[in-house]
């Protein structure tokens, strides 16, 4: 698990907390049965995390920001502590989820929590006795002694911290700082489509919340036989060919023609899940497929991006990456053209799969086993990454061996 790009997505996604998640320690702590908070660090159990997947990750960690952010701690005062964590967890997951992150089994889900702030909540559990209800559906009696609800730990709520940035949090309420998040995603976005533009590289008219420039892509020995792979790459791009020869001396004379190549289309998993290494493995297979296909790349997330044309490795080395959202891979299902030879996919497989057939072939990276329908999966495991990593690496873009 890569909390620096679990980070980075918290950065993107919630720009609003942005001075929170950068000063906030993430640190891993087994004895903790989820994930829970002091007020200034993140604890984690890192064999929690790794059993779900990275959009119930972001919501985990969104929610430990949120504490901090809003100072529940110092807020809870002379309340009920239990009610008052049942109604700060249901207000922030109210808001997370409508932001479109999964909440993780064991999480507190109020729907009418969403028109409220903590508070207010708190009081409404109070007056009509929710509270009581929703300590008999959805809280463990076990964890009445320290008052812990939901999914993750509130037990270390013994610190009384409080920022000039958790001041101004509080002052507005989590309803008014969640729309001014949404604002400012918004002015992020208009930039990144103005970017977009302004590079003019072919992609879709949907932006996500992130652009990534991958620089020194390199190249590397191939790590799939893509020559007997894909459909007809038994053609070579130029060929001798007796059509339309020429007899010159009595000599029949075959013309150096060109013959035709197959068609490829590309797509690759762009989503918050990739950082930059996967990410430059996957190109510099790419590059390995052009000298032997026609190829076109686009890159998906929860949206497809469109494809760009790909003449040779340069335009490889100048893409422009949309992307760092969840991944949502039934977008792929009309992503593809529907006559072109061979399709591929490229991604971790994190995520579940498509219920439409697509007649793809499937490149894993990772180790995680995934179960399409339809096509074909190709795994390239963690040993082999390994291997990758130690081939001598051609940086095209400095001109020297690294």
């Amino acid at each position: 698990m890569n909390i620096e790009t679990i980070k980075r997505r918290l950065l993107v996604k919630y720009p609003f907390f942005g001075s929170i998640v950068a000063n906030s320690n993430f640190v891993s702590e087994p004895t903790i049965k989820t994930a829970a908070t002091d007020g200034e660090t993140i604890y984690y159990n890192p064999n929690f995390l790794e059993a779900v997947d990275f959009d119930q990750k972001i919501f985990i960690f969104a929610h430990e920001i949120c504490h901090i952010a809003f100072n529940h701690i110092l807020r809870c005062e002379d309340k009920d502590k239990r009610i008052w964590n049942i109604a700060t967890d249901s207000v922030i997951n109210a808001f997370l989820k409508q932001d479109g992150l999964p909440i993780v089994e064991g999480g507190i889900d109020i729907k009418e929590a969403i028109n409220y702030d903590a508070e207010e909540m708190y009081e409404k559990l109070l007056e009509n006795e929710k509270a009581n209800k929703y300590d008999n559906n959805q809280v463990s009696k076990n964890q009445n002694e320290n008052c812990d609800v939901g999914h993750d730990t509130h037990s270390m709520w013994n610190k009384k911290l409080e920022s000039e940035e958790t001041k101004k949090f509080t002052g507005l309420g989590e309803k008014e700082v969640f729309k001014q998040n949404k604002i400012e995603r918004k002015k992020q976005l208009e930039e990144l489509r103005k970017e977009l533009v302004s590079q003019s590289h072919g992609y879709g008219s949907d932006i996500s919340s992130a652009l990534r420039n991958i620089t020194d892509i390199g190249t590397a020995n191939q790590l799939i036989d893509w020559r007997r792979l894909l459909k007809e790459a038994i053609k070579y791009d130029v060929d001798w060919s007796y059509q339309n020869a020429e007899i010159e001396d009595g000599i029949v004379r075959a013309h150096l023609e060109s013959m035709p190549r197959p068609d490829t289309e590309i797509l690759l998993d762009t989503s918050g899940s990739i950082d930059e290494t996967l990410l430059r493995n996957f190109l510099r297979e790419c590059k390995n497929i052009l000298p032997i296909s026609k190829v076109k790349v686009g890159c998906f997330d929860t949206k497809f991006y469109g494809f760009t044309e790909i003449n040779d490795v340069s335009d490889i080395d100048k893409l422009v990456f949309p992307g760092g959202g969840g991944t949502n891979f039934e977008v792929l299902v009309n992503a593809f053209t529907k006559r072109v030879e061979n399709k591929i996919i490229f991604t971790d497989g994190d995520a579940l799969m498509p219920k439409s057939p697509i007649n793809a072939i499937w490149i894993v990276f990772g180790g995680r086993k995934i179960k399409p329908v339809g096509g074909k999966v190709i795994y390239i495991d963690n040993n082999q990454l390994k291997k990758l990593d130690n081939y001598e690496i051609t940086s095209e873009v400095r001109g020297k061996t690294r």
